[in-house]
């Protein structure tokens, strides 16, 4: 029995350093050719009023959440800003600028309305953002974003993971579609309790291409005359992650620090009744074989 367990231990460990191995050459391989998809729609203004409407009577609803997203949007703005700066023949993004409300139910005349909801946004994946732009003849005409506070299993999202994702989804907002980099904001996939994300060069690079139409307003229209992209790319050397304001970096908190969000999670999923029962079940089982106790070879005695 125990011969069994031992080789079911080193066939896991075998396949477990081949998934990583896996995972890491895909990694390697995406970051030679970094690339980012562009929706092919464009905004006729830069400044753009976002909406932030609170569920404040809602039991599951965390105020905490209000920071988190306008984290994200002065990131968003920070990254805009640098690029500007940095880059001259991308200054016209120096008018380009996001400005948020927060307001308790929805109104009117704002361009980017983001909205909160409990549960994830699809019923078979843990979808816990959604931009949903509405638009004519390729011009947003306004966007709504929503936000899950829960994945499937009812773990609320932590401080951290919200402003991550409101990062990917505002850049949703200003026609960023994703990213081939596991490393970029736009990437479509995020593990929860992951690290704090910076916006890169080319997102905003991709940001720069959907408002070219700065240059010259007077030729908005048609939008696919000048918006032809599909995607937009980056020579590897040129990739950098635009610096973050200390008002919008993510607080050096207990409840931020990645070791106790991951606790956390570890619990709250170990406390769910049918993840609980296998558990408890293999707990038993472990104790069981642990506590059989095995005979011994007897040694033949030699002949007096």
């Amino acid at each position: 029995m125990r011969k069994f367990f031992l080789l079911l231990l080193l066939f896991s460990s075998l396949f477990l350093t081949a998934g990583i191995s896996a995972i890491s050459q895909t990694q390697g391989k995406n970051q030679n050719n970094y690339s980012l998809q562009i929706e092919g729609l464009a905004w006729n203004r830069t400044t753009l009023n976002v909406l932030l409407v609170t569920p404040n009577h809602a039991p599951w609803w965390n105020p905490i959440y209000i920071n988190s997203t306008l984290r994200a949007i002065g990131q968003w703005n920070d990254a805009i800003s640098y690029y500007a700066s940095n880059y001259s023949n991308f200054s016209y993004l120096s008018s380009l600028k996001l400005e948020p409300t927060v307001w308790n139910e929805t109104k009117p005349g704002f361009d980017i309305y983001l909205n909160w909801t409990e549960s994830p946004l699809a019923n078979t994946t843990d979808e816990v953002g959604l931009t949903a732009p509405t638009y004519q003849d390729n011009a947003i005409i306004n966007c709504t974003i929503n936000l899950a506070t829960h994945t499937n299993h009812g773990d609320a999202l932590a401080d951290g993971d919200m402003q991550n994702i409101a990062l990917h989804e505002l850049g949703h907002s200003l026609g960023l579609g994703h990213s081939n980099y596991t490393g970029d904001v736009m990437y479509p996939a995020y593990t929860l309790l992951g690290s704090a994300e910076s916006i890169s060069t080319l997102d905003v690079y991709g940001v720069a291409t959907a408002f070219a139409w700065i240059l010259n307003p007077s030729k908005f229209y048609p939008i696919n005359e000048w918006l032809q992209s599909n995607s937009v790319t980056l020579p590897s050397n040129q990739y950098k992650y635009s610096p973050v304001s200390p008002q919008n970096a993510r607080p050096q908190t207990l409840a931020n620090n990645p070791v106790v969000q991951t606790l956390i999670l570890m619990f709250e999923i170990l406390i769910h009744p049918e993840i609980l029962a296998v558990v408890l079940l293999f707990i038993a089982v472990m104790i069981i074989i642990v506590l059989i106790p095995t005979k011994k070879r007897q040694t033949p005695k030699a002949a007096s």
